[in-house]
């Protein structure tokens, strides 16, 4: 059932914006207007983060200080094939330059290659750096390449590894967030990381059947803020 502007609706809504990665600025073609104009979205709907490239985190701190919304890093993205130790660069730079998350791409090759050993380390070089700075780290695992017994297998190498999040997806790949991966990578964190559905989340109503099979937070672009627009919500 689609959502009106109801009290009932707007506290799902104000509930699925809280936990929304808006990733409006996070496309090969993003501009400094571009950048600007999503972090101004995220003040108005109170969106969890922003994320971006590496090069936009500085724009994207200075835009978003004083608020509670995160820069938010992408790191190894969109591929997850760069080597460890760029990884980690990416991630002490990104920290310097205001992130308070990262999102970090596993290496897929790797982990479907079952060299779990390189994929925690992979994992937890990122982790060392984000941890003792206090910010976040969540692992994308680009789910349409994977079988459930490959999302076991990362998913335990993710918590091995001391990351706090397993995502579905970095939407620039085959594949999407389907209900049954959110149900499935829930049981398996079995409360030991949280769950992030990405790729495929282009409704609110998406956002709250996603957060209701087990997703902590939920990533999307613009349809979510021009549907927020065409209920007459310019701000939460």
């Amino acid at each position: 059932m689609a959502f009106k502007n109801t009290p009932e609706d707007v506290a799902k809504i104000r509930k699925v914006c809280s936990a929304l990665d808006y990733s409006a600025a996070l496309v090969f073609n993003a501009t400094e207007d571009m950048v600007r104009a999503a972090c101004a979205d995220a003040r108005a709907m109170h969106y969890a983060a922003v994320p971006v490239f590496p090069c936009w985190i500085p724009l994207v701190a200075e835009e978003l200080k004083g608020t509670d919304i995160a820069p938010q890093l992408v790191v190894g993205f969109p591929s997850g094939g760069t080597a460890s130790i760029i990884k980690q660069k990416e991630a002490e730079q990104g920290i310097l330059d205001g992130a308070k998350e990262i999102d970090m791409v596993i290496n897929v090759g790797k982990l479907l290659s079952k060299d779990y050993a390189y994929v925690e380390r992979d994992i937890r070089g990122v982790v060392d750096v984000a941890h003792p700075a206090d910010v976040t780290v969540k692992v994308i695992l680009e789910v349409g390449f994977l079988k459930d017994e490959d999302k076991a297998a990362a998913v335990e190498c993710i918590v091995s590894a001391g990351a706090d999040f397993v995502k579905t997806c970095t939407g620039f790949a085959e594949g999407k967030a389907t209900l049954h991966d959110i149900s499935l990578l829930k049981e398996l964190a079995d409360g030991r990381i949280k769950v992030k559905a990405s790729g495929g989340v282009t409704t609110l109503e998406d956002g709250v059947a996603f957060m209701a099979a087990g997703a902590d937070r939920v990533a999307g672009r613009n349809p979510i803020t021009n549907q927020l627009r065409a209920m007459g919500i310019f701000s939460l």
